[in-house]
């Protein structure tokens, strides 16, 4: 399979979304029996993935960011929207109140047995776009909000969606920040693939191979080569591969409703807050950390 994708990255890029669908039907003999970031465990493909250098970079940003804002604090308390696997607190000391945010129950028993003893965990099985006020010193939002479809409802309910978009996720987020001085820290990939770009539509798919194969597929592909962990490579099958396919389901069905950088920083803007850092946590140009405050 390695193979195969090296060969399909060095081709014209006209000639990529066919080279990706027919590799795609080559291997669907040979697809892994796990799905994509669905289970967890020491033998889990999210765990591959959160080891990987790509997203290792991500954590040790945040990291940062979060030692830096809350060590000074008393009694903090974030709320992470989409918890993981928890890799971003391993190795946490600095004692606080955690409150974790996701639709999966298996994500909050596996937080449950990961977290250091320096967090205290409250745990909500919601999706972000049902989040109830709150109040924190910091909101991490790390790969999650590009799940949500759509800049705004009034976006979604152009293309037959109900409910909130992102800009009214965001706001929330800011009302709950704006009594203890908190940030946003936002990781997302700088790629566009909004409600606006239809199933098939030529850019889309363009799109989709160059943060899924061009950059997160060469990433991985190095990390491989280097000796890194064997499992990234059904992750470079189910996600990096498969995602590319997903340009061509309907808009509800999609998965992936991506920003590229200067339009995630113009709905942050409207969404009330103040953009104070931004910067590349990866040598491929894929993913972005945006730290900011309310406005």
């Amino acid at each position: 399979m390695r193979e195969g994708l090296a060969a399909l990255l060095r081709l014209p890029r006209t000639l990529q979304p066919g080279a990706t669908a027919a590799l795609c039907a080559e291997l669907e003999a040979r697809r892994p029996a796990e799905d994509w970031n669905t289970a967890f465990g020491a033998d889990s493909l999210f765990d591959a993935w959160t080891s990987c250098e790509l997203t290792r970079g991500l954590y040790e940003a945040n990291r940062s960011v979060l030692r830096e804002h809350l060590a000074p604090r008393q009694a903090w308390r974030v709320l992470e929207l989409g918890g993981g696997d928890g890799r971003l607190w391993q190795g946490w000391s600095i004692p606080g109140e955690l409150e974790v945010v996701d639709p999966a129950q298996a994500v909050h028993d596996r937080l449950a047995g990961q977290l250091p003893r320096s967090l205290s965990l409250r745990s909500r099985v919601r999706r972000a776009e049902e989040l109830d006020e709150f109040q924190a010193d910091a909101v991490v939002c790390s790969l999650t909000l590009h799940h949500v479809a759509g800049r705004s409802f009034r976006e979604r309910a152009s293309h037959g969606l109900t409910g909130p978009g992102k800009q009214e996720v965001l706001e929330r987020l800011r009302r709950g920040l704006v009594e203890r001085d908190g940030l946003l820290v936002l990781n997302e990939a700088n790629v566009f693939c909004e409600l606006e770009l239809a199933p098939g539509d030529p850019v889309l798919i363009d799109n989709l191979l160059d943060s899924y194969l061009r950059r997160c597929g060469r990433a991985l592909l190095a990390e491989l080569d280097a000796g890194g962990d064997p499992r990234l490579e059904a992750i470079l099958h189910l996600w990096c591969l498969e995602q590319v396919g997903r340009g061509q389901l309907p808009l509800a069905e999609r998965d992936v409703y991506e920003l590229d950088v200067p339009r995630w920083e113009r709905l942050l803007q409207r969404s009330g807050f103040r953009v104070e850092s931004r910067v590349c946590t990866d040598r491929w140009g894929l993913f972005f950390q945006y730290v900011c405050r309310p406005a």
